[in-house]
């Protein structure tokens, strides 16, 4: 014990003889080493390793391809949506067409008028159904009707028109005398597929200065009149490949846009094998 004090005494007497200036320069080194041990004590306890910060504030990316997928971000490299050729998807374009064509016509028979000509509810939604197929420039709904049903106004239609269901419509461009030649086939194959038998006639073909036009006869009409019965059904009808106008010397001539469409809906009225004139008693299509 008494050595340990004497070696402290001797400590204490040797600093005391250090001179001023070391005395000074020694204290503020041991006070320097003596901040940095404890910042770096502190340093190493609160520091984290800055990967492991961005790792856990990371989100996973769900990465969508033909099939969705998620990728991890931990496990896999992040890559960037795509798709092969065959997992492109491509929508096709909407055809309405297919359901128009030979849709079976309502049993609507009251009576409208367009431009002063009286149709029934029935002709006139095949005429609508007949435009949406055809698509053209020219309304056979309101202004290309040219004479409509319930009329004997018109001689040389030798009373086809005298019932329901019949209608002429004008092939002319809209405000013009220029015949749509080009119109024509498709107007007459869209009145087919609505359900009409439908003709085109052509400048004086009926008479000497009797105007371009086609002619439809609405197919199952209960109010068509004789005349147009015929021209169905008869010996010169539609349904048997023909013009639909009867011939002096008694010899069909043969339909210009090829045979009838026939559809189901006809057929379950007894077309095309029923004949024009019913028997008595019998409701004729």
């Amino acid at each position: 014990m008494m050595d340990i004090t004497s070696h402290f005494i001797a400590s204490a007497n040797m600093w005391n003889n250090y001179p001023q200036m070391y005395k000074r320069l020694l204290t503020s080194r041991i006070f320097s080493y003596a901040i940095c041990l404890v910042l770096f004590i502190l340093y190493g306890c609160s520091h984290t390793p800055e990967s492991d910060v961005e790792f856990e504030n990371r989100s996973t990316l769900i990465v969508f391809t033909g099939t969705p997928t998620q990728t991890n971000t931990s496990e896999n490299p992040i890559r960037r949506p795509s798709l092969s050729p065959s997992e492109v998807i491509t929508k096709a374009p909407e055809d309405h067409s297919t359901d128009l064509a030979c849709m079976k016509p309502s049993e609507d028979y009251s009576r409208i008028e367009i431009n002063g000509y009286q149709l029934n509810q029935r002709t006139f939604k095949m005429l609508k159904t007949a435009q949406r197929l055809y698509g053209g420039d020219i309304d056979i709904t309101s202004d290309a009707i040219t004479q409509g049903s319930y009329s004997n106004a018109v001689v040389a239609s030798f009373g086809t028109h005298a019932g329901g269901g019949v209608v002429d419509l004008s092939v002319m461009a809209p405000g013009t005398y220029t015949i749509l030649y080009e119109d024509i086939d498709p107007l007459i194959n869209a009145l087919r597929s609505a359900g009409f038998a439908a003709w085109y006639r052509d400048l004086d073909e009926l008479y000497d200065g009797s105007p371009a036009h086609i002619h439809a006869v609405a197919i199952g009409d209960q109010e068509l009149s004789i005349a147009a019965r015929e021209q169905l059904a008869g010996p010169f009808g539609y349904f048997w490949g023909y013009n639909g106008l009867p011939t002096t010397d008694k010899v069909p001539i043969r339909d210009p846009h090829g045979g009838p469409v026939v559809c189901d809906w006809m057929i379950e009225k007894g077309y095309p094998n029923k004949t024009a004139t019913p028997s008595p008693g019998e409701t004729a299509p």
